[in-house]
């Protein structure tokens, strides 16, 4: 859906500033559920291209990919909080892995595989939104897995800021390739149920 919508705004269909259809219209077209393109609105406003004003609708922002500079402008302006919530992330993850290998089952775990794979061939193709998308998954998953209900309910908070920080981190493509090995760490660690790795 996300592609589909994208592909349409790109094409030169829309213009910045134009209103998207509905989401009852889309789900028709698109023979989707609302949560379906709601989550797709979401992706999209996070890539840049779409702004969602309450009770007014999505909007369109741009038609074409985001350039590098503009990238690099976005993480100037939002160091400092990224600087927060990394530091966070550092505290968080190592417990959130250690307690999903000493909780997570064997279903846990090959749900958590799955996603790596996913991951990896999102890399594998340069879909960058898939990428962001799998990332999170990933990180998100390792936190439920480790059944710590104040560890998720932090985890929401700051995955939600991180929405932003990974779609535009990871379409810079040297970005995503330095994904790979530490995801495949992690992966290879929970898959061996070696804390200390």
């Amino acid at each position: 859906v996300v592609q589909n919508l994208k592909e349409c705004i790109m094409s030169g269909e829309m213009q910045p500033g134009q209103k998207l259809p509905t989401e009852s219209e889309l789900c028709k077209k698109l023979s989707v559920g609302r949560s379906t393109v709601r989550e797709a609105f979401c992706v999209l406003q996070a890539s840049g291209f779409i702004e969602i004003k309450p009770g007014r609708g999505a909007f369109v922002v741009r038609t074409s990919e985001v350039e590098l500079d503009e990238i690099i402008e976005w993480f100037v302006r939002n160091e400092v909080d990224l600087k927060d919530c990394i530091e966070v992330r550092t505290a968080m993850e190592p417990l959130a892995v250690k307690l999903a290998i000493e909780r997570g089952t064997e279903n846990d775990i090959a749900q958590l595989a799955r996603v790596h794979v996913s991951f990896l061939k999102a890399v594998s193709e340069n879909n960058t939104i898939s990428i962001a998308e799998y990332d999170e998954r990933f990180h998100d998953l390792i936190v439920e897995i480790s059944r710590n209900k104040l560890l998720i309910s932090i985890n929401r908070k700051v995955s939600e800021f991180f929405r932003v920080f990974r779609n535009r981190t990871f379409q810079i493509q040297r970005n995503t390739q330095n994904a790979v090995e530490p995801h495949t760490n992690i992966m290879n660690a929970i898959l061996a149920r070696d804390v200390a790795a």
